[in-house]
């Protein structure tokens, strides 16, 4: 427990340091540059969000101030979240996200609600560009978990390209998302989603049945696929 406290003491030192950075001034003075270095220092003060996953654990009320850093632009993300309140349908609560570059210039925040507990967000390359991109979990309380995706652009940055339903994800399959639905005590449904035109578009959408979600190879049938796409690429052969 004395940890436990130790930990959140700093947070709060951080979340305090971040704040008091975050005014402005005008661009290129030394106001600005000082702005930036203690933005910085405020920042390097915030735990992993690792760090912080391992004292809350997976799902928690509240996701501590703490940092991430993107690959390989080492751009800095801190978050910061409202207590989940109670609502009719359960606990809700609002995740804002700032990016920050390596002088310390603030680059952009956004925010996401969630329903349910906070669970951690995580980075995955999901379409093989070679960056981080930010998948913001925004559902927990359902078999079915819906997730928000954030695409890092080359010049900084995450830009919202859209939301995948499922009880399993898979970011990197083939060079698709797959996200497994139930939808069914025995019923699953598989959506292959690709990011077409800066939007998560579904290409492919297959249907199984079984007692455990459905592997790689086991059998399933095709309900919708885009032009082009060989369905043996989604169903193996019965």
């Amino acid at each position: 427990m004395a940890n436990l406290v130790k930990f959140a003491s700093g947070l709060g030192l951080g979340a305090l340091l971040l704040t008091a950075a975050c005014a402005t001034s005008p661009s290129g003075t030394p106001e600005d540059t000082a702005e930036r270095r203690a933005r910085l220092a405020a920042v390097s003060l915030l735990p992993d969000c690792a760090d912080a996953e391992t004292v809350t654990g997976e799902l928690t009320p509240r996701i501590p101030d703490c940092r991430m850093t993107a690959r390989p632009s080492r751009l800095l993300l801190s978050l910061k979240s409202d207590p989940a309140d109670q609502q009719i349908f359960g606990p809700s609560g609002f995740l804002t996200v700032s990016v920050i570059d390596r002088r310390g210039a603030l680059i952009g925040e956004f925010s996401e609600i969630t329903n349910g507990e906070y669970a951690y967000p995580s980075f995955q390359d999901v379409n093989g560009d070679g960056l981080d991109d930010l998948i913001i979990p925004r559902a927990t309380d359902a078999v079915n978990r819906v997730h928000s995706l954030w695409l890092q652009q080359e010049a900084g940055d995450f830009v919202h390209v859209g939301e995948v339903t499922g009880s399993e994800v898979t970011w990197a399959s083939r060079g698709y998302v797959a996200a497994i639905r139930q939808t069914g005590a025995a019923d699953w449904e598989t959506g292959y989603y690709r990011v077409l035109a800066g939007k998560l578009e579904q290409v492919a959408l297959t249907r199984s049945t079984g007692v455990r979600a459905p592997g790689r190879n086991d059998p399933c049938d095709i309900v919708e696929i885009a032009p082009g796409l060989h369905p043996q690429r989604f169903c193996p052969r019965r």
